[in-house]
């Protein structure tokens, strides 16, 4: 039973995740919940290997597609099996919040150095971000938004990358989600491992994790993925 791990190594090692043969996320007994036995969500029904790229994680809701990410980043351990992970993990949670008052552009000058911080404002011009508008008056999408240009962003000091990233396109329209796709693209050395919910019609991937019946399991894609065809098979 293992945890997944975050290791940094050399920059031009490529980042990679690893979920082994039999691996089973779920959740372990909690006293603090009254929860006296383990909680098994999904089981892998073979060995996944992730590289660089965009891989999508799909699964109706409640069927272990956060917990999935959490035992990836070391968050959660795995009831059995193994996760590993090379590069530097970001999870970006769809809970990620800050101080009402706090704007984005201050939330910027208080991570990044000035050449980072002049990537963010960059980023948040093309994805349409009003920087200087309080955290509490953002609407979902922006907030959404301003979770994306901060993982970028940090993504952007170099070495291999791990970024997951939970329902990261929730309350954005479709034109942002396209741009957000090209800044994907832009950084294509990195792995990301995106949790959607199931109203995307097509989506382009390298691959796909599928949670369903229990079962996590995993396929390569040509180009893009067809939502619709997909949908029948998640139970």
């Amino acid at each position: 039973m293992n945890k997944a791990t975050e290791n940094q190594p050399r920059a031009e090692a490529r980042p990679r995740v690893t979920v082994g043969t039999g691996t089973e996320i779920g959740y372990r007994p909690s006293w603090s919940s009254f929860r006296r036995k383990s909680v098994s969500l999904a089981t892998a029904d073979k060995e996944i290997e992730l590289r660089e790229g965009f891989h999508l994680l799909l699964a109706r809701n409640g069927r272990g597609k956060t917990t999935l990410l959490k035992t990836i980043a070391g968050c959660l351990s795995s009831l059995s099996g193994n996760v590993t992970v090379r590069g530097r993990v970001q999870y970006v949670s769809e809970d990620l919040k800050f101080d009402c008052e706090v704007t984005p552009a201050l939330v910027f000058r208080s991570l990044f150095n000035p050449r980072l911080r002049k990537l963010a404002n960059e980023m948040s011009e093309r994805l349409e971000l009003p920087v200087k508008t309080p955290y509490g008056k953002l609407s979902k999408g922006n907030r959404q938004k301003l979770s994306v240009i901060l993982a970028e962003t940090r993504a952007s000091e170099g070495g291999p990358q791990v970024l997951l990233m939970d329902e990261p396109f929730s309350g954005i329209d479709f034109h942002v989600r396209e741009e957000i796709g090209r800044i994907w693209r832009e950084g294509h050395q990195h792995l990301r491992i995106i949790c959607v919910h199931p109203d995307e019609q097509t989506l382009e991937a390298d691959s796909v994790m599928v949670i369903s019946e229990g079962a996590l399991s995993w396929k390569p894609v040509d180009t893009y993925i067809d939502w619709n065809g997909l949908k029948p098979t998640l139970h």
